[in-house]
């Protein structure tokens, strides 16, 4: 098997001389992807009868966790195709051979991923506000969805659409070139302004039967199985290894910073200031818990199987919000110099800030560690007293 780590680690440096300049224009950075292709790395979590890597799931976070702190743009758009194979590739060593087409085809370089994300009303994993209109042999769907990375790229859209007839959760799957289905550039944000998460836009796009695959009905009971759980835990614990990342290189850059400073009539670099020793002991204090909740998580779910809902919200809860707090006291410990440009910093700090925002966000995480703490059913009704 080859050495992935390694390989992130190449990758991770050639993509940092040029993730200043990918986020400065907000482009999508093509050639970092053709890279990735020519090393197999998008292909990491792909099982090996097909020509991937096999990596597990601890694996490809540790080395999702080293790109980022190369390029985090680079590293969060490619996590958008690598996370649903590394899940099927779960499956299909579980025996279930249903993913066989998708690993075929990414075999033959295309890359896969799509939005769930309605732009009217936002996300929702158990329906849909797109409309899906049932026409002879399929679907007619027409609508817009948001936040769909590697949209310059991809190759194979899959999304999701409500059957307007019976309200059932559809998920379909889409060639580029269907008639219909287009990728508009609005892409224009605070952070994360390289992964090329564009808007699709569905015009009449016939979907048929063949390319869709049932979900939830409106009152059907949500049941949390191996299955769901995969998915789960292969986006949950890859972004939150993806924006510990980020903080753990800003944590570098600030520590070499104020080592090799010495502020003017001093004698000793900036580091042996109180001030300094007590923000790195923060920073550590911050994120060694976050990396080790990962960890555990890695290591239980290794050993004993599926983790609950409660477990993979508490991981990734931790982790995207001690990279914020730990970048924020990286900022502090660098001064001025932290917000210029030039240096590497300012963009960690923009960076790390969108983690909080992928599903799922910070209130519904506290919602559900919550009730489950409080042995409160998370799907009853009403979901506050009113009274």
């Amino acid at each position: 098997m080859a050495d992935w780590t390694e390989i992130a680690t190449r990758l991770a440096e050639e993509f940092a001389e040029r993730a200043a300049e990918v986020d400065r224009s907000g482009r999508f950075p093509v050639e970092n992807v053709e890279r990735m292709q020519e090393v197999g790395y998008l292909n990491i979590a792909v099982p090996e009868e097909f020509g991937g890597g096999g990596a597990d799931l601890a694996t490809v976070a540790a080395c999702q966790g080293i790109l980022a702190g190369g390029c985090a743009s680079t590293a969060l758009a490619a996590n958008m195709h690598i996370f649903g194979l590394g899940s099927a590739a779960e499956s299909w060593s579980a025996g279930d051979r249903g993913a066989e087409p998708l690993f075929r085809m990414v075999a033959e370089r295309t890359i896969v991923g799509g939005s769930l994300t309605d732009a009217a009303t936002g996300l929702n994993v158990r329906t849909s506000s797109t409309p899906a209109e049932r026409v002879d042999g399929g679907y007619s769907i027409s609508g817009r969805k948001s936040f769909c990375s590697l949209a310059p790229v991809l190759g194979f859209f899959w999304g999701t659409a409500a059957d307007t007839a019976t309200g059932e959760l559809l998920l379909f799957g889409l060639p580029r070139d269907t008639p219909g289905l287009e990728f508009v550039d609005t892409w224009d944000t605070m952070a994360m302004r390289g992964t090329g998460s564009w808007d699709v836009r569905f015009d009449d796009v016939f979907v048929p039967d063949a390319a869709v695959q049932r979900g939830a009905a409106p009152g059907d009971a949500l049941v949390w199985d191996v299955e769901r759980e995969r998915g789960f835990a292969w986006f949950a614990i890859t972004v939150a290894s993806i924006y510990l990342g980020v903080a753990r290189a800003a944590a570098r850059f600030a520590y070499h910073h104020v080592t090799s400073r010495t502020v003017t009539g001093a004698s000793l670099p900036m580091a042996r200031q109180p001030a300094q020793v007590f923000n790195a002991a923060e920073v550590e204090l911050l994120l060694r818990p976050a990396e080790a909740l990962v960890s555990d998580g890695l290591r239980r779910r290794a050993e004993s199987g599926p983790l609950s809902p409660a477990d993979l919200n508490t991981l990734k809860y931790a982790a995207v919000n001690a990279a914020d707090d730990a970048v924020d006291r990286c900022v502090r410990m660098t001064g001025g110099h932290g917000i210029f440009r030039k240096l590497p910093l300012e963009r960690y700090y923009r960076d790390v800030r969108a983690g909080q925002f992928h599903p799922p966000n910070n209130d519904v995480a506290l919602e559900t560690i919550g009730k489950s703490a409080l042995d409160i059913d998370p799907l009853a009704e009403p979901r506050w007293p009113a009274d």
